[in-house]
């Protein structure tokens, strides 16, 4: 049996994301800061490039030669916190809202200096195809009525354009 996936609508959104500048803060790495190479939501686990290196045994196949290889390992995001761009300090953050409507993250803390944390540049691995496909609805069509309800809709008399449904409609009340 697997593990039961719940959906949890309260959780707290993560501000820690892929090519974010982190500290670490306890483990054998503590002290030491890096970038996030990837985010592991369903085991709340960051990797970060260059840290907690751990030793991977691979056997020889005729593809690719055997050995001891370094490779990163899992860091529990509640170790990490994110390093403040002035100051070069571990921070907390919340979100804001600047007055166009644009949601930044915010530096906070004891010696945070309070500035705008900058999200990373975000590049997909496949981009998406922009151009009007055979499934896109025609300009001409989009305001175009395509349902007229059948039945259990009635227009009682005196009520004008609203319509009246179900026992109601009946005119038993009128």
């Amino acid at each position: 049996m697997g593990k039961r996936q719940v959906f949890n609508k309260w959780k707290m959104p993560w501000r820690v994301i892929k090519g974010d500048t982190v500290y670490i803060r306890t483990g054998v790495e503590k002290t030491k800061t890096g970038v996030v190479a990837q985010v592991d939501r369903n085991s709340n686990s960051v990797i970060v490039e260059g840290l907690n290196l751990k030793k991977k045994h691979v056997k020889k196949t005729d593809e690719q030669p055997g050995g001891i290889y370094l490779v990163e390992g899992k860091i529990h995001y509640s170790n990490v916190s994110l390093v403040d761009p002035e100051t070069g300090r571990p921070c907390r953050t919340s979100f804001r809202y600047l007055e166009d409507g644009t949601k930044v993250r915010v530096a906070q803390g004891r010696k945070a200096s309070g500035s705008i944390v900058p999200f990373p540049q975000f590049e997909r691995k496949k981009p998406r195809a922009a151009v009007v496909g055979p499934k896109c609805t025609p300009e001409g069509g989009v305001n175009k009525v395509t349902y007229t309800p059948a039945r259990g809709l009635a227009v009682a008399a005196g009520t004008g354009a609203r319509g009246v449904r179900g026992f109601a409609a009946s005119g038993v009340f009128r």
